[in-house]
This record gives structure tokens, C-alpha cells and sequence, in this order.
């Protein structure tokens, strides 16, 4: 059986304009990511002790009615809404976090999320 072409190898094989190709470069260093599974309930929780790109957050279980800072180190870097209906997905382009990757939520706060990530 003949094995299929990897993203790298369809770019690399298929002709195109140099614009594309840096359409075709940007997706081919989007394809893999780490993630972690994170129970807001748990309170602060580590999902990465390093530096790290984050590409999204994908809601499993409806959020309770407290936001959802994600931060580096102490510094809160992105928010998540409270109430955040399961089944949300918050995309990024790469947000650089230079020393750790936390959710922190409020100490009553429920729900679980997924975090996409790629440590750097």
C-alpha cells in the first residue's frame, strides 16, 4: 500500500507563487500542538512550566460565571468569558508566553477546558 504524503512533502511537491507558499508555510508550522486537559475546579493549575505558543481553548464543560485568566507567570495574558458555553473554541495566532502557561481561576469557579499549546 502506498503511504501518503505528509503536509511537508504536499507543500514541498506542489508548485505555486510565492505568496502561497508562505500561506502554505504558515499552515505547515500550525499543524501539531500539545494540549492539556484542564478541570477549572482544581483552581490553578500549570498546563506548561515553560515558554510556550498558545494556539486556542476549547470549552468541554459549560463555565461557571467567573472569567478565566490565562496567564504567564502572574501576568494574566488572555481571558476567557465566565459562562462560557461548552463547545466554544477561542483561537490564536501563536500568543508567546515567556514563562509558564497557567489557568487560574477564581477558587469557586467549575467547568473544564482543553488548552492547545506548543512549548518553544
Amino acid at each position: 500500500m502506498a503511504r501518503t504524503a505528509s503536509v511537508a512533502e504536499q507543500i514541498l511537491l506542489t508548485p505555486t507563487s510565492s505568496s502561497s507558499q508562505s500561506a502554505e508555510a504558515s499552515r505547515l508550522t500550525h499543524t501539531e500542538c500539545l494540549y492539556a486537559v484542564i478541570d477549572v475546579a482544581a483552581d490553578s493549575t500549570t498546563a506548561y512550566n515553560g515558554p510556550a505558543l498558545l494556539f486556542g481553548v476549547y470549552v468541554n464543560t459549560v463555565l461557571s460565571a467567573h472569567t478565566l485568566p490565562i496567564t504567564d507567570a502572574s501576568t494574566t495574558v488572555v481571558t476567557i468569558p465566565a459562562s462560557a458555553a461548552a463547545g466554544s473554541i477561542y483561537t490564536f495566532p501563536g500568543i508567546r508566553f515567556e514563562t509558564s502557561l497557567i489557568v487560574n481561576p477564581n477558587d469557586s469557579a467549575t467547568g473544564n477546558i482543553t488548552v492547545a499549546y506548543r512549548p518553544i
